[in-house]
């Protein structure tokens, strides 16, 4: 799950990369909220199997968040408005309707936020979102995302906003690499059970400079084998949570109204150098919420869910997934995706491909976020246009005539954002 970190005596988990949360930051929300909207929020929206429960007490006064099930380590306790008639403003807003009076320009005054999915270029591989099939082109998920966040830009721009990105082009936000990572993917793995680690101890071996004991990797595993797992740990906290976790600095310093995260889909295709395309391709969004209860051991989850809650974005990420959800679906006319039981995502709206899901992106970004997963870049419906790339008009593939997918994917985006901000 993550690292632990000493605070007030109590053994508190953070998970990977995490800074230990300010609590105090939180302080801006006293009287925001009832406890009737607060509890709502959490069993409808991001906590609906109860788990947060496990880590908090409620009154008709107040909240407080413990570290511990057992609740003997306070972190924070939240006071609430006694009705929505005296609830004291939010420290935080966000526009979400159209300020502008110019029709050609319904978005001007807005500042919206495009986040490219994945980094792409020299390290699109080691990202696992790359493959080849034959002598087609290659298919990177970052240069798929990158083309589409373009072209939406350019129309979003047309239309008045003010556009910013998270990341534009195919190099890493983060300073951080794999190779500085070593320490931190120990520990990770230490606390999944899979390696121990300490600097004090007789039967202790060294793998990149670090010690590990107790039934070592070494003996269990060999060297190879345990530093090909952290090498892999740590690539994964590169790409994965480093990545993201920059990102977010630089758009929560922009203050945007809206993030747009632009991503495409994938089927399990195998061995990327003889990849499988599979039938069809399905279309899905995400609000933040849904956390599991592995998640919330950790405090910084607690106190990510607790902000997000409170800066009571859900209603607009609803509002805003449902409306560029229902776009993507009528313009791609691809079917809604569909999770299995037990699969830790909650269908919310009455748009069939809107879910709640707790992703670092739409947890960390401040504001509203849609989170988009366009079409499966290796099913056989969505493939053949992907690798035909960006073009005007229409153009003959496998038998049928096809709008480009990239300026269909950014015009049913651009549509539901205009209907987001109330532009008739």
């Amino acid at each position: 799950m993550g690292f632990l970190l000493s605070i007030s005596g109590a053994q508190a988990i953070l998970s990977p990369l995490a800074p230990p949360p300010d609590w105090s930051s939180l302080d801006g929300y006293q009287k925001t909220i009832t406890r009737k909207e607060f509890s709502r929020l959490v069993n409808q929206v991001y906590s609906p199997d109860g788990s947060f429960w496990d880590y908090a007490r409620i009154d008709d006064q107040k909240v407080t968040i413990y570290s511990d099930a057992g609740k003997t380590h306070p972190l924070y306790t939240l006071h609430f408005a006694a009705d929505d008639n005296v609830c004291a403003p939010r420290p935080y807003s966000y526009k979400t309707h159209m300020v502008s009076n110019d029709p050609a320009l319904p978005l001007k005054g807005l500042r919206i936020a495009l986040d490219p999915g994945h980094i792409g270029g020299d390290w699109a591989q080691l990202e696992a979102r790359y493959f080849k099939l034959n002598d087609d082109p290659p298919v990177l998920e970052a240069k798929l995302n990158m083309i589409t966040c373009d072209l939406l830009a350019e129309r979003l721009e047309a239309d008045g906003a003010d556009v910013v990105w998270a990341k534009h082009g195919y190099e890493p936000v983060t300073s951080l690499r794999p190779d500085s990572l070593h320490h931190e993917a120990i520990a990770a793995l230490a606390q999944n059970g899979k390696f121990r680690s300490s600097t004090l101890s007789d039967s202790s071996t060294t793998i990149f400079g670090i010690p590990v004991f107790g039934g070592s990797a070494r003996h269990r595993n060999g060297q190879a084998a345990a530093e090909a797992r952290i090498e892999n740990e740590a690539a994964l906290l590169f790409y994965r949570v480093a990545e993201i976790r920059a990102r977010a600095e630089v758009v929560n310093k922009l203050h945007p109204d809206l993030t747009i995260c632009v991503h495409y889909n994938a089927d399990d295709w195998g061995d990327p150098n003889h990849p499988t395309l599979t039938g069809q391709s399905r279309l899905v969004i995400f609000i933040n919420g849904a956390y599991e209860k592995s998640e919330l051991e950790a405090d910084d989850m607690k106190f990510d869910l607790l902000r997000k809650l409170l800066d009571r974005t859900v209603v607009e990420e609803e509002r805003g997934c449902a409306l560029v959800g229902q776009s993507m679906l009528d313009t791609l006319k691809y079917p809604p995706e569909s999770y299995p039981g037990g699969y830790f995502a909650k269908h919310v709206t009455d748009v069939p491909s809107v879910y709640a899901r707790n992703l670092l992106a739409n947890r960390l970004y401040h504001g509203p976020v849609i989170y988009c997963e366009g079409p499966y870049m290796n099913a056989r419906d969505a493939y053949y246009r992907i690798i035909a790339g960006d073009y005007l008009g229409t153009k003959l593939i496998q038998g049928y005539r096809y709008p480009s997918i990239y300026r269909q994917y950014a015009a049913a985006v651009e549509h539901g954002v205009l209907k987001y901000f109330g532009v008739k």
